[in-house]
């Protein structure tokens, strides 16, 4: 309940999906140690959750604790931190 309270649907930028579509993603996968808890996990839809796994997309929570994603190098030299900003509309 906590994570759908703070990502409010899938934390990959720009989807739209609600978190009844979406499932935890540990952020330090469980079997290398990664605690199963808030600071260690976050919301994605299946699409989004396999894109994770199986690319060079890393995942982190920000200072203020809201998901942020970085993109490999060669979609974003730079690197710099993406947020879903679609969630937080009001």
């Amino acid at each position: 309940r906590a994570l759908v309270l703070r990502d409010r649907g899938c934390a990959f930028p720009g989807c739209d999906r609600p978190p009844r579509w979406c499932d935890a993603h540990h952020i330090h996968h469980w079997a290398e140690g990664g605690p199963t808890n808030l600071t260690n996990a976050v919301l994605l839809c299946g699409h989004h959750h396999r894109h994770l796994h199986h690319n060079d997309w890393t995942v982190r929570l920000g200072d203020d604790g809201q998901p942020e994603f970085i993109p490999p190098a060669w979609l974003d030299p730079d690197q710099l931190p993406r947020r879903n900003h679609y969630h937080r509309r009001t």
